[in-house]
């Protein structure tokens, strides 16, 4: 009879959990095309066009009228980013999934993110067929972990647009499946949402020490050599390293890697004017990637960002010394030397909060290894891995001071590179 008690009681617990779970977890529906029931955020969105909230191009395979289309074309290579806000979010979630149903008319990689309450979460990569409808499901989990989360937005993408290739984006059948009820009012956004904020990083697939990159725009050609062929010849008879440098050109950048004292203007040029100087002292063409279109693209990268996602600029190679042996300046000696050096392509921040970047794209290097990177902002240190970023915080405005410790092989650098939060 005990047992028979036990047991009923275990059966009645586990039915009201079960009950209970039901009850507070259902399937909740954010666009079905029923009505104009959201938008996508102007503020910090990156596709060509506005979107066109109910279209109807006539039934897509599976994809039935209407649904949101997103069109057009862009002058270069360029990913295309906005957060969808529904008037049914923030929504609570509890596990569950989020499905989407999408469609493109050219072959592209697309991405799908939340925005919770501790900002954006990951992104999920999905390659889309032309003309082909694919339904996602995603686990909540992936997107912003495990356990009671918040979703105010949903983020989409399209990466790695090719420039003036006119490209439709097509989304319908958004829905998570196990919403557990409204977590307020409104949109969900708040003022640094609207300033772009939680825009996702994208991470591109790079080989660090080849020179090949994609550029968003054309790349710019690489300065003019100051060595002849005949002079490159001679010098790579007498070292294994591909650049050499002058004595005063290494001293220049020696302060720049060592200044405790620079403005925000020179820690932003500081990385440039450095690897021009080694670029332009190459005895081979094409050796790494190219520093000038690196920091250009970084730049614009950070500007897109509104400078509060920014990439890391990182150079690590090997070049030569030239030091005269007498007042001739006919002879010589070559001495190696082993370049650690970081940058940021920026000079002023408008937040108290910013994400830096480590990023193997905006790596210059010859080695077959990336160096471990940590930043350190007002007295706190985050070691960032290759892919990754950190979000460092200031305590005040003004000229804020940022160091980065790296290492490569036996080689340890402490770099202070400089910021105005305004």
């Amino acid at each position: 009879m005990k047992n028979r008690t036990l047991k009923g009681i275990a059966i009645a617990g586990l039915c009201m959990a079960i009950c209970g779970h039901a009850e507070n977890c259902k399937e909740t529906v954010l666009y079905d095309g029923s009505g104009a029931n959201g938008r996508m955020e102007e503020t910090g969105r990156t596709f060509p066009e506005a979107p066109e909230w109910n279209a109807n191009w006539g039934n897509l395979d599976n994809m039935n009228p209407p649904y949101i289309r997103l069109s057009g074309q862009k002058g270069a290579k360029a990913d295309w980013t906005g957060n969808l806000v529904f008037d049914k979010l923030p929504l609570r979630l509890n596990g569950g999934s989020l499905k989407i149903t999408a469609r493109a008319t050219q072959n592209v990689k697309f991405g799908i993110w939340l925005t919770g309450n501790s900002g954006s979460g990951n992104v999920a990569f999905y390659n889309l067929q032309a003309n082909s409808t694919k339904a996602i499901e995603v686990p909540v989990a992936s997107l912003l972990g495990a356990g009671d989360v918040t979703a105010s937005k949903v983020g989409i993408g399209l990466f790695g647009v090719p420039a003036y290739q006119y490209t439709t984006l097509f989304i319908d059948n958004v829905k998570f499946t196990c919403a557990a009820g409204n977590a307020g009012s409104g949109s969900g956004a708040t003022s640094a949402d609207t300033d772009g904020e939680n825009t996702p990083y994208y991470f591109r697939d790079v080989v660090p020490n080849s020179p090949a990159r994609e550029f968003s725009g054309d790349p710019l050609a690489a300065p003019a050599g100051a060595y002849t062929a005949g002079e490159r010849s001679a010098l790579r008879q007498k070292t294994q390293s591909l650049f050499v440098l002058g004595e005063q050109e290494h001293r220049q950048i020696v302060r720049f890697q060592e200044s405790k004292a620079l403005t925000a203007k020179q820690s932003r040029d500081g990385w440039y004017n450095s690897m021009f100087l080694v670029e332009r002292n190459r005895l081979k063409d094409s050796v790494i990637a190219s520093p000038k279109n690196l920091f250009l693209e970084a730049g614009e990268i950070a500007a897109a960002s509104g400078n509060r996602s920014i990439p890391l600029l990182v150079a690590d190679l090997d070049y030569a010394i030239k030091y005269f042996t007498d007042s001739t300046l006919v002879n010589y000696r070559l001495q190696d030397y082993h370049l650690l050096l970081a940058g940021l392509p920026v000079t002023e921040v408008r937040s108290s909060k910013v994400k830096v970047a480590y990023d193997p794209f905006f790596t210059a290097t010859t080695r077959n290894t990336l160096p471990s990177v940590e930043i350190c902002a007002a007295g706190k240190c985050n070691a960032v891995q290759p892919g990754s970023e950190t979000e460092i915080e200031f305590a005040t405005a003004g000229m804020q001071e940022i160091t980065v410790k790296m290492r490569s092989g036996n080689l340890n650098v402490n770099q202070t590179l400089k910021l105005e939060v305004k």
